[in-house]
């Protein structure tokens, strides 16, 4: 039987690369949707959920709560409230896992000074979560408050944020495990104001280059683990 799974993507140049990869290796017919193709006119006729069997959604320059941003952001929302509801599988990754917070009943904050990921990171599961603690690279100058009722797991954290949370079969991430040393060229490309000093665009994508084939490594892992622990998919 066909396994199909939906990936979103918010700019063209933040796509599901290893992610992606990875679900057409182990035979998931991939659908891809682009809300910021033209950033003037957000697509956010999104497909009909239902018909998949896991969706993905990935990150964006856009900060989820700057108010420039929320018509198509708030039309996304809606979108996730529905797959929450429906218990379709969702992995969000960085703004993607952000929006999921949001629509938990959390929010999305600017990260404290010092706080930003910008580069290589690494995590600490909780007990029994089969995840990596790294390496992983991470870009994000935002982070996530959960609800303080508890609904929402903490599965992973380090000193800086909150690195992954559930909620059912709804798994936020904050860091980028889908990132190979091409994409995060084309983020620097598209966002060199976003790099700190005193990184810059080639100690970025050394760092990455560095430990590339441990992240790619780390990616198949958390998949599988998703795939297996959380949405009930054979990969």
């Amino acid at each position: 039987m066909t396994r199909r799974v939906l990936l979103i993507s918010h700019e063209p140049e933040a796509e599901p690369a290893l992610i992606g990869t990875l679900l057409r290796q182990r035979a998931f017919d991939v659908t891809e949707h682009v809300v910021l193709v033209d950033p003037n006119s957000p697509d956010t006729s999104f497909p009909d959920t239902s018909g998949f069997d896991l969706v993905a959604a990935f990150g964006s320059f856009a900060n989820a709560y700057d108010e420039r941003h929320r018509p198509w952001v708030e039309a996304e929302l809606q979108l996730l409230d529905r797959i929450v509801e429906d218990g379709t599988p969702y992995l969000g990754v960085c703004f993607g896992g952000q929006l999921l917070a949001e629509s938990l009943g959390g929010r999305v904050e600017k990260a404290p000074h010092g706080a930003e990921e910008v580069g290589i990171v690494r995590i600490e599961p909780v007990p029994g979560v089969a995840i990596p603690t790294g390496p992983w690279f991470s870009w994000h100058e935002d982070r996530v408050v959960l609800p303080a009722d508890g609904s929402v797991e903490v599965l992973a954290r380090n000193d800086s944020a909150v690195q992954v949370f559930r909620s059912g079969r709804a798994v936020g991430l904050q860091f980028h495990p889908e990132a190979d040393v091409d994409l995060v060229a084309a983020w620097a490309a598209m966002g060199p104001d976003h790099i700190p000093e005193p990184l810059t665009v080639e100690l970025l994508v050394g760092q990455l280059a560095a430990v590339e084939t441990q992240t790619h490594d780390n990616c198949a892992l958390l998949l599988d683990w998703f795939l297996r622990d959380i949405a009930h998919v054979e990969s």
